[in-house]
This record gives structure tokens, C-alpha cells and sequence, in this order.
């Protein structure tokens, strides 16, 4: 049994796998470099914990290509781009012909020739197209009209919308209704084409895609598309942070100018020099749109775009009127974009040299989303679920306003914590002046209440004399003929109440202001009785809900928003009990409540429902994640750049700003208190800004921002942690909350699921293998959803798209939430994906390790990733979470965070919110261990002049291993030199920091040193990071993007490189599937039934291939076998995050069974192995 292990007893590849990948590479390891990673282990007490050892793998790879791994990589990714960069190629070195003069009012395709006569053609023939389609918004999803230009001809497309006025057309949309490319209107394509490699060239391209018929056949096609807004993001891109920035520069924007303002704000502690210290990087980039893009790279005549506004808001009948304008409006805009991309391709192959960068982002352009007739039930279920719980909350809402109204007797609402400072003013009953009765003088004529109900129990006398009449006792005996008839008197009595009649139609007199407004007037259209105005949007709301924050009643102040009330202030109880205004605050009250809260609370402390939070917050999957740690850079001062001089000015403030507050509770920490609000007896605290909720929307600290409602999403954890409550046995207040918690997903995302592009396929249209399937039902329908993915939609080069890559898995108790699910194959398919695990733990913790001692496993960090175990606590979120003191779920976020370039302050916030019983300084103190853990430690390398002080002042310095030393030294340093120097020169000592004695440190110093490098490369395929963030450009602002940027940047080279090998797998073994969607660090494939068992086998050839090109391009020229393969391969009939979740929800309470789809099956590389007996081969 001859495992391959290395120093550190971590397991390697196989000597079979190692040869055939490696090329019979011998790994050498020197002693010093095993001792240096030995002695780091045992530091962090990981040296001699056992290692886990899996079987060997023994595989027949397929024959690789070139001498290495890279050149691998390398030809294939060239072969399969060549094709398209040679049409592309074409459109970079034409003169576009000219534009013709009269556009055709034709259905369908027309060509213009060089001298502008204009001919019929099925579709353009051009192996390289600009590409452009106008849809008229208040249409649907029909596309209206598009032109194209190849090299040789100017091409225009009309749909049959825009030639015949119809009075309605189908809303169901079948390939007639899109724009062929590739084969005539009619045709059905259904068998395999020999359609050639063709390239498409447009801004934004995966919207025109979208109507593009024979991108929606299952069996694809090889045209491809290139996108100049996601070229344009990878060489010039901005983050988010940026981009408001740009535009406050640019156009002076408000929102942009208050956001500078912020960054200035939080930079000035910094100690010289303006804020933003280079505003460089705004002249070398722009944001997306295509007007700003043209301006970047060809300059000129700025574009116009007003035209557009048509097509947005106008009819069709508009755009029918002016159809030669608007057809010459898009063939500007193909024009623009032709110029954008003859200026960018060349800069992109030059900023982006890798061919497997071309290949994969080719490849990623071609998502593709298989639905049937489920997508439509789907939609309607949760719709109608939907309206189902807004009219049961809306219920139990009127129940609640009702149940308030009882508070009117005898003014018990002043005892009310929630309801004290509602109007409670009644309107009395005004009836017309009964002649035959005088007031009573007695009574109190302030007192309207009383003078209401004194009226209005008269009158209630008066109504039951009358409806009370006795029975009617039969027929008439002689001498009571002679009195005067029952009926007669009953008809007298009827006449008087006359006087009783209201003097006009009053609205609900005698109940509350609050409630009058809650209810309709009667003379209303569509009036219901009750207060069925009441919504969640109203004020009112959270009070008759009875809503509190950790046991504190919810209070609404115009100036701060949402918060709570919290008892015991002392300082501003009214001396004597003075007649105020207003209502006064029954601040007892709220004690008692809260001393309630803390008896419950003590009897069972729950620590936080783990699974509520754990799903919320922690969904790593969610594009949060990647998207806002981008603008972590907005926080981040590091603390060893404030000097003792800005620490003195901040003493001082916080000094005064002390003295302000003096009033605060010692038992409650929050966001306040906000001693402005004035409410006898109870501090006021404002409610967390989402922006502190969560953890990794860092955009600005949110306690500055007012909450406008409890019941939005991002307060859902705390509803589930029971943080935000309906105090007190509140049964409907409580159901309200658990309803909103249910509809949140779909109030939130309705319009952009419902409004999906699905395109449904003929049964001529679908390929034999569907057809002729068992399991084909000629009732359904089968079609597809395009995603519309910009392919490099971030820095860092990740695709964005709106709906399907930050949809969320199905949750019990949020409707709706089963979409991703809906995606589900047509008979004769399967879908075949998988995660990589832990993708960019393993990137960062790789390059930490080729920095340090070359090994696999040779930092702590690394060590954990490759070896750590939940079992025993090793792994890296259990380490994270002993060391703080916290969950594993929540250290989850942390350890992401920090990875992401996240300081300490993020960690600080995020401890508080985790745990809103920690005081700041608790919680400063635990970030600051936890960071000294794992971060590390800042420390020093002089730079010539700072060494040549420390000679010539003769200091005694403290150094490291490596020479580096410490903040107090560099400190004590700049003072003494500064003393002695005159007019106090400033010294530049320090050469670089460095990170020490952390588990991370090696890890974060390769990560800064590539960051911070002149010229930033993803370490593997070499990409160049954005103009805008080259350092040359931004000097050393925004250091937390570029950090970020090394590891995300590198996630998407992963990608781009398993993109490559898989297409080259399908191609060489003739497995028959297609690319169907990644979202982050998962990838999913459609392909044929008969072929499931060889695509993942593929798929894992194919992680291993990845990982080993990482591990070569490193330096390293060995593997572990712990990341090699897919922990496993998920084979299923739809789109879930395991195969055997049902995704049961409040939409879809019977789970999958509904739709009748069975668990997938998960197989690990030994279970594939078995099935296909280790090969590819048919």
C-alpha cells in the first residue's frame, strides 16, 4: 500500500495520477523549509493531529496535450477559441460599410448592399456580426426590431408585431416570434445542425441573445458572444464603491458627492494629505451604460440616446410612427459598439493574455435554463398562496386595530407601552336637536366622552323600545278594537326617533382617531366594514402588533425612525407631575415588561435558533458575499496609520461627546441612546440599519441611516432569534410577523420571476431523444429561460445576473422560494453539477503556502483546509469558533469576511450583532484576539533611511526571525528621529508591513504582496486587474478591493479553467450535453440520459486538472488527494442544492413529489469509478 504522503503526513495524489498529470516531476523538499513548517504547526498546536488518508485513486487520464500542465491548458483553450477569434478578428481590421439611407419596412431579414439596394434574406450569413435588438417594452417580451453589421453589409430585422396591427397577440412566446440567425423563420432545426462557429458582438450581449431563436434549441448551437460591457469590466472595470464616485466626479451626482463626503470623513483620520489622495483611476475607466463606455475608449460625439425612451415607454403604434429614426437610432448604437470593440479587444488579449480566459468567458455566455409546464403552476401557486396570507394577515391585523379599540374604557391605553402616544380623541355623536329635551346642566361639558356615551345610551334605549315591541298576540278581541292598535303606537314610537337621526352621515363617531383612519368612509367606492386599510406599511402597525426588541416596546420618532424604548432614565422625569400636552410615556410599565422578558429569557436562554441564522446570514452561497465585501475598503483604516496625534484629537472628541450622552443605561448596549428624543422616564434607541445587520452589506455603517419599517427583510434573523417580537400572548400580532416572514421572498421578487422570458419549443422543435422518451407527454410544454448573464459583471470578473445567481435555496417557510427548483430537464435528460468545496479557502490558503515553505499543508492556515476536521475541531471554523468564543455557523462569517479583506472594525460589528448583549469594549477585545490569532500581527521592515536612524541613534530594536519589528518600535523611532532632526523632518522608515504569528499571516502577506505588487496578475492565468485599481492610478486607496480581488479573481480563472476542460472532455469522448449555468463555485451541465455517468466522471477528471494547474503555476508540483476530486457529483432531474432536498414550502407543501420528480442521485469519484469502470469511452 504505497501511499504518497508528504513531510507534513498529508496525503498526495497517487503515483498513477501524479505521473500521468505532473509528467514524472520529482518533488523535493528541503530540510529547513519541513523544519520552518513543523515548528509553525506546533506554534499552532496542529503538528501531530491525526491525518485522514482515503483510498488511492487509480485512473487512466485522457492522452494530455503539450509538455505540462499549462501548455495543456493552453492548446486546448486555443483550439477551442480559435474559430471565434479569427471571425472576430475580421470585425477588428473592417471599415463598416456605409449606413443605408432608407431602412425597409419588411418582415424579417434584410440586407443592404454596398450601393444600398435592399434584398430579402433568411438570416445574415457572416461569420462575425455587431448585433443589436430594440424591444417595445409595453409589448412583452417580443423582440420589435434589430439591425446587425458584418464586415461586408448592413442588416435590419422587423417583427410581424410591428408590420400587423393585431388586436391582441399570445403572451406565449414560441421560436416564430424571435430573431433567426441561423436558419430560415419556418424551419424547425430539431435534428443536430452543421451550423458553423459564429460570433456575435453586442453591449450587454445576453439580452439580445435572449431573442435569438436558435439559442433556445436544447442542443445548442455554436455561435458565441462577446460582450464589450463585460470586456470593458475586465479592463477597466470600477467597484461599486468607485462607481458612485465616478459619477460624483463626473456629474456631480448628490447621492455620489454625500458618499465621498462619507469616505473623506473616515479617510481624514488618516494623518496628512486630502482624502481621496488620487483621482487618477476616474480618467481611465467609466460605468457600464454604452454612451459612458464610448466616451472611455473612442471619445468623440457623445452618444444620444433619448430615442431609447420610445422603446421604454412608448406603443407600438409610437414606434411604428417613427420607425426610419428609430431603426437609425440602433444602427448608431451597433455602429458605437463596432468602434468600443475594435479599441477593446486588443487591450483585453493584452490585460487578459491567458487563451483560457477568451475560451471560458466564450463558454460562460451560453447559459441555458430548461422549464415545462411546472414553471406556469409554479408561478400561479405562489401567487395565489401569496394573496392567500396577505388577506389572512390583513385579518389579523383589522383583528388587532379592533382588539386596541377596547383600550378607549376607562383610558386604559395610557398604560399601554405601545399605544400611549396614538390619537385617542373620540368624535361624539352629533344627532339633531330633540326640541323636547334640555341638557341636564350637571354635566361636565369638557368631557366629550361622557357626553358621547351618555348620548349614545340613550339612544340605545330608545332603539331597544322600539325593536323590543311585544309580539303580536293574535286577532283582535272586541273592546281592544276600540284602543288605539299596537301597530298604530309602534309606528307612533317609530316616528319620534326622527330626533335621534344624526345631523349628517358621520364617520365612526366615537372610536379613535387611529382606528378612523384605518377604516373607510361609506360613502367610499368599494367600502368593507372594519379598519381594512391597515397595512404593514402603516406607523400604527408595529404598535397594535405589540412589537419589541428584546423586550423593549417599538417607538417611532420623525426624526430617527424605528427604535425602542428602553426604562429607567432618570434625567429628564418631570420634577412634578405637570399637566403636559401631551400623552405621557407609562415608563413603568415598560419596566415591568421588560423585567418579564428578562424572567422568560432566563428560563430558556435559547443561544440563538443556530439553523435561523445559519440561514439567513450565512447562505455563503449568496452573491452578498462576493458583491459587498467589494466595499469593505470604505471602513478600513488600518490602526497603526492614526498616529498619537489624530488618537489626542478623537480623545478629546469622544471626551465631549461623553459628556452629551451622560444618560445611557448600564444593562442595554445598542445603537443610541439618541437623548433628543424626549420621552420621560425610557431612553430611545434607534433600531440596527441593515447595513450593521448584515454582516456583509459593509457599505457604510448603517446606525447613521434611519429604519423606515421592522418588517423589512433584512430584520427576518431577528425575527427567528425571536430578537423582534409581539410581546405578551399576542396571538394575532404574532401570526402577522410569521406571515410577513412568509411572504417576504415573494413580495421582494414576484416581478422578476414572473417576468422571466420563457420561450416554449414545439414538439417538431425538440430534439428525437425527448420526443421519443416514455416519459414525453404531448400535454406539457417544454421550453427554456435565457439568463441573462454579463459574463464579467464585477472587478474581480465574476458573472452577475439579477434573478437565478442570488436565488436562495427553498426554505419551509418562504413562498416561492422553490424557484431554482423549477428548472427541471425534459424527459431523456439529466442535469450534471457540483460545488467545489471550500473553492476560495483553498486559493487563499495555496498561495500562503507557495509564499512560505512550498508544501502542501505548510501553514496552519493551509493545514486546517486540507486537513481540518469538524470531528475533531481542527478544521478552520471550529478553530475560529474556540478561540472567540462564538458558533461555528457564525465564525463561518467571520472567516469568509477576513478573507475578503474585512478588518477588525466589520469583525467588531458583526460580534455585537451576533451577540447585541456584548458591550463595544467586549467586543473589541474579541475581535482583536480573534485577528492576533489569525490575521496576526502587524509587523515592520525598515527601509534604508529607517535602518540608517536605527544605527545612527543607537536604538534598541526588537526583531523578528525575518528582521521585521514592531509598531511601538516604528513609532518610538519616527519620535526620536524627529526630535533630533530640525524643522522636524518626516522620516520614511518603513519599507513594507507584513502580518506575523497569525494562522493567515503567510497567506495575507502573498495576498497584499500581489495587491499591492506595481502591476496586480491573478497568480494562475495571469489576468491584470481593472486600470482603475492599478496602483499607478489610485496610489493606495481602495487596498481592501485589490486584496479582495487576488482570491475572487482567481475563483473565476477556476472556473474559466473548468469551463475549458470540460468542453474539451464532451468534444474528444462525444458525450452529448451542454453548458447550462455556474453560480459562484457551482456548475451545472444538461446532458443526455444515456451519457449522466461519463459527464461526472468528467467533471471530476476535471477538478482535478484545475487544481493541479493551480498547484503548478504555484510551484508546487504535487497535489493532495483531500481536494483532488468533487466530494460529489450531483446527478438530478432539477436545479436544488442537494439531491434529496424536497423543497417543501408554504407554495409547494408537498414537496417535489408535486411535480414528480424523484431524490437525484450524489456519487464521489469511487462510486463513479465503479459505474463506468473508470473510463470516458462510450
Amino acid at each position: 500500500d504505497q501511499r504518497r504522503m508528504n513531510p507534513l503526513n498529508i496525503q498526495m495524489l497517487s503515483r498513477t495520477l501524479h505521473e500521468q498529470i505532473f509528467r514524472g516531476a520529482q518533488v523535493h523538499y528541503s530540510a529547513e523549509e519541513v523544519q520552518r513548517s513543523v515548528e509553525h504547526l506546533q506554534r499552532h498546536d496542529l503538528w501531530g493531529k491525526e491525518t485522514s488518508t482515503l483510498p488511492d485513486v487509480d485512473l487512466q487520464l485522457p492522452r494530455m496535450y503539450g509538455d505540462n500542465i499549462d501548455e495543456h491548458f493552453r492548446l486546448l483553450a486555443q483550439k477551442q477559441s480559435l474559430p471565434y477569434l479569427e471571425a472576430a478578428n475580421e470585425l477588428l481590421r473592417c471599415e463598416l460599410p456605409p449606413l443605408p439611407e432608407r431602412w425597409a419596412w419588411k418582415l424579417g431579414w434584410t440586407r443592404y448592399g454596398p450601393d444600398g439596394q435592399a434584398e430579402p434574406v433568411d438570416f445574415p450569413e457572416e461569420r462575425a456580426l455587431v448585433f443589436d435588438v430594440e424591444v417595445c417594452v409595453a409589448d412583452g417580451h417580443c423582440p420589435t426590431l434589430a439591425v446587425a453589421v458584418s464586415p461586408r453589409a448592413w442588416y435590419s430585422w422587423c417583427s410581424r408585431r410591428l408590420l400587423e396591427q393585431r388586436y391582441s397577440w399570445s403572451s406565449h412566446l414560441t421560436l416564430a416570434d424571435l430573431i433567426p440567425m441561423e436558419s430560415p423563420a419556418g424551419a424547425s432545426c430539431a435534428s443536430k445542425q452543421d451550423w458553423t462557429e459564429r460570433v456575435v458582438v453586442g453591449h450587454n450581449v445576453a439580452f439580445d441573445r435572449a431573442f435569438i431563436k436558435e439559442q433556445y434549441l436544447i442542443q445548442g448551437s455554436k455561435m458565441r458572444f462577446l460582450d464589450t460591457m463585460s470586456m470593458h469590466m475586465a479592463i477597466s472595470g470600477l467597484t461599486g464603491f468607485q462607481r458612485s464616485l465616478w459619477m460624483a466626479a463626473k456629474h456631480g451626482k448628490r447621492k455620489g458627492l454625500q458618499q465621498v463626503k462619507e469616505h473623506m470623513k473616515k479617510t481624514r483620520s488618516k494623518t496628512e494629505g486630502p482624502a481621496i489622495t488620487s483621482w487618477d483611476w476616474v480618467h481611465v475607466s467609466s460605468i457600464n451604460n454604452l454612451a459612458d463606455v464610448h466616451a472611455l475608449y473612442v471619445g468623440g460625439e457623445p452618444l444620444q440616446k433619448e430615442a431609447r425612451e420610445l422603446f421604454v415607454k412608448g406603443t407600438m403604434a409610437d414606434i411604428r410612427s417613427s420607425f426610419q429614426d428609430l431603426m437609425s437610432y440602433c444602427a448608431h448604437d451597433v455602429q458605437a459598439t463596432h468602434e468600443v470593440f475594435q479599441e477593446q479587444l486588443p487591450l483585453f488579449m493584452e490585460r487578459c493574455p491567458h487563451p483560457v480566459t477568451f475560451a471560458g468567458m466564450l463558454e460562460m455566455g451560453v447559459s441555458y435554463l430548461p422549464v415545462n409546464g411546472n414553471w406556469e403552476r409554479y408561478l400561479n401557486d405562489a401567487q395565489g398562496i401569496y394573496e392567500e396570507l396577505q388577506k389572512e394577515m390583513k385579518k389579523s391585523l383589522m383583528n388587532l386595530a379592533n382588539d386596541a379599540c377596547q383600550l378607549l374604557h376607562e383610558h386604559r391605553y395610557k398604560d399601554d407601552p405601545w399605544l400611549w402616544d396614538l390619537e385617542w380623541d373620540t368624535q361624539e355623536f352629533k344627532q339633531k336637536k330633540n326640541p323636547g329635551k334640555k341638557k341636564k346642566k350637571g354635566q361636565d361639558e369638557n368631557s366629550q366622552v361622557t357626553v358621547a356615551a351618555v348620548d349614545a345610551e340613550e339612544s340605545v334605549q330608545k332603539w331597544q323600545e322600539v325593536l323590543l315591541a311585544p309580539p303580536d298576540p293574535g286577532p283582535p278581541s272586541e273592546d281592544e278594537e276600540l284602543k288605539v292598535p299596537a301597530s298604530q303606537l309602534c309606528l307612533e314610537r317609530l316616528k319620534e326617533t326622527v330626533a335621534l337621526q344624526p345631523k349628517r352621515l358621520q364617520h365612526l363617531p366615537g372610536h379613535p382617531g387611529w382606528y378612523r383612519k384605518l377604516c373607510p368612509r361609506l360613502e367610499e367606492e368599494g367600502w368593507v366594514p372594519g379598519p381594512s386599510l391597515i397595512s404593514l406599511q402603516m406607523r400604527v402597525t408595529p404598535k397594535l402588533m405589540r412589537l419589541a426588541w428584546d423586550g423593549f416596546p417599538l417607538h417611532y420618532s420623525e426624526k430617527h425612525g424605528w427604535g425602542y424604548l428602553v426604562p429607567g432614565r432618570q434625567d429628564n422625569l418631570p420634577t412634578a407631575p405637570v399637566e403636559t400636552d401631551g400623552p405621557s410615556c407609562p415608563h413603568r410599565v415598560i419596566e415591568n415588561l421588560y423585567r418579564q422578558h428578562c424572567l422568560e429569557k432566563g428560563k430558556e436562554q435559547p443561544p440563538g435558533l443556530e439553523a435561523a441564522v445559519e440561514d439567513e446570514l450565512l447562505v455563503m452561497d449568496s452573491s452578498t458575499m462576493w458583491q459587498k465585501v467589494e466595499e469593505l475598503s470604505r471602513l478600513e483604516v488600518d490602526p497603526e496609520e492614526k498616529t498619537s496625534k489624530a488618537d489626542q484629537s478623537l480623545q478629546m472628541e469622544e471626551l465631549s461627546r461623553w459628556a452629551e450622552m451622560r444618560s445611557q443605561p448600564s444593562f442595554h448596549h445598542g445603537n443610541g441612546p439618541y437623548n433628543d428624543v424626549n420621552i420621560p422616564g425610557c431612553w430611545f434607541f434607534k433600531l440596527p440599519h441593515k447595513a450593521t445587520l448584515s454582516p456583509l452589506l459593509l457599505l457604510k455603517d448603517g446606525n447613521d441611516n434611519n429604519v423606515g419599517s421592522p418588517f423589512a427583510k433584512d430584520f427576518l434573523p431577528q425575527m427567528e432569534d425571536g430578537t423582534l417580537r409581539a410581546a405578551v400572548g399576542r396571538t394575532h400580532g404574532t401570526r402577522a410577523l410569521e406571515i410577513n416572514k412568509m411572504i417576504s421572498f415573494w413580495r421582494n421578487a414576484h416581478k422578476r420571476i414572473s417576468s422571466q422570458m420563457v420561450v416554449w419549443l414545439k414538439k417538431g422543435e425538440l430534439p428525437r431523444v425527448v420526443t421519443r422518451h416514455p416519459d414525453y407527454n404531448e400535454e406539457d410544454s417544454y421550453g427554456a429561460i435565457l439568463p441573462q448573464v454579463v459574463t464579467a459583471g464585477t472587478v474581480t470578473r465574476r458573472a452577475v445576473e439579477p434573478t437565478w445567481l442570488t436565488a436562495s435555496n427553498a426554505r419551509a417557510d418562504r413562498v416561492g422560494s422553490e424557484l431554482k427548483a423549477m428548472v427541471q430537464v425534459p424527459p431523456g435528460y439529466s442535469l450534471v453539477g457540483a460545488d467545489v468545496d471550500s473553492q476560495e479557502l483553498w486559493i487563499a490558503a495555496v498561495l500562503g503556502e507557495a509564499q512560505f515553505a512550498g508544501m502542501h499543508g505548510c501553514t496552519a492556515f493551509g493545514w486546517m483546509t486540507l486537513q481540518g476536521k469538524k470531528s475533531n475541531a481542527t478544521d478552520l471554523h471550529s478553530k475560529t469558533a474556540a478561540t472567540v468564543g462564538i458558533s461555528r455557523e457564525h465564525a463561518k462569517v467571520f472567516n469568509y469576511g477576513r478573507i475578503y479583506g474585512a478588518g477588525q472594525p466589520f469583525a467588531e460589528r458583526l460580534l455585537m450583532q451576533f451577540n447585541h448583549r456584548l458591550t463595544q469594549q467586549q467586543a473589541r477585545e474579541k475581535a482583536q484576539q480573534m485577528y492576533a490569532v489569525t490575521k496576526g500581527i502587524r509587523r515592520f521592515h525598515l527601509s534604508e533611511e529607517g535602518e540608517w536612524l536605527v544605527a545612527k541613534l543607537d536604538l534598541a530594536v526588537d526583531r523578528a526571525e525575518d528582521g521585521s519589528v514592531s509598531v511601538q518600535d516604528v513609532q518610538r523611532l519616527q519620535r526620536e528621529a524627529i526630535k533630533r532632526s530640525r524643522r522636524g523632518k518626516k522620516w520614511n522608515v518603513v519599507e513594507q508591513r507584513v502580518w506575523a504569528g497569525g494562522t493567515e499571516s503567510e497567506m495575507f502577506n502573498k495576498l497584499e504582496s500581489i495587491a499591492l505588487s506595481s502591476s496586480p496578475q491573478t497568480p494562475v492565468l495571469g489576468c491584470h486587474i481593472s486600470r482603475a485599481l492599478e496602483p499607478a492610478m489610485v496610489k493606495g486607496e481602495f487596498v481592501t478591493s485589490r486584496v479582495n480581488w487576488v482570491v475572487q479573481s482567481s475563483a473565476v480563472d477556476y472556473l474559466h479553467l473548468m469551463l475549458v476542460a470540460m468542453k474539451w472532455l464532451f468534444e474528444e469522448f462525444d458525450i452529448n450535453g451542454r453548458f447550462c449555468i455556474s453560480i459562484h463555485d457551482e456548475v451545472r451541465y444538461l446532458v443526455q440520459h444515456q451519457d449522466r455517468y461519463r459527464a461526472a466522471l468528467a467533471l471530476q477528471i476535471t477538478n482535478l486538472l484545475t487544481r493541479c494547474m493551480f498547484a503548478y503555476k504555484l510551484g508546487l508540483q504535487d497535489l493532495p488527494q483531500s481536494v483532488a476530486f468533487f466530494s460529489a457529483v450531483d446527478i438530478d432531474q432539477c436545479l436544488r442544492k442537494e439531491v434529496t432536498m424536497n423543497c417543501v414550502t408554504p407554495s409547494n407543501p408537498t414537496g417535489m413529489e408535486k411535480y414528480g420528480i424523484p431524490e437525484g442521485e450524489a456519487l464521489d469519484i469511487y462510486q463513479i469509478i465503479e459505474i463506468t469502470k473508470g473510463s470516458l469511452e462510450k
